[in-house]
């Protein structure tokens, strides 16, 4: 699976680029799947090299559905990239979906 980059700086969250988040938590009823990951707050290492390689002070990472879900919806957002899942931060935060379970085997 791939996933989509998008890169703000903190002049355009302070105009209101993060309404996205709102938009597409309205539709996770009909798109259980949608998943919108950052980087975990707590490892500043990690969000510094993803600061480093897609510019920006807050990037988001875009599963497929969340992807479509952007353009079906008319989301003005600028994907910069897309990646592969093994180039995620490996300690993420789910910011729009349904948290992860951890079901033990």
């Amino acid at each position: 699976m791939s996933y989509h980059v998008v890169a703000f700086t903190m002049a355009q969250v302070r105009k209101g680029a993060l309404e996205f988040q709102r938009q597409l938590s309205a539709v996770l009823s009909d798109a259980r799947e949608l998943k919108v990951y950052s980087a975990s707050p707590f490892d500043l290492d990690e969000r510094r090299r993803i600061k480093d390689r897609f510019g920006g002070d807050i990037v988001y990472f875009f599963n497929d559905v969340a992807w479509q879900e952007s353009q079906r919806l008319g989301l003005s957002l600028q994907f910069i990239a897309e990646i592969p899942d093994e180039q995620l931060p490996t300690r993420r935060t789910v910011v729009v979906g349904l948290p992860e379970s951890r079901t033990r085997v």
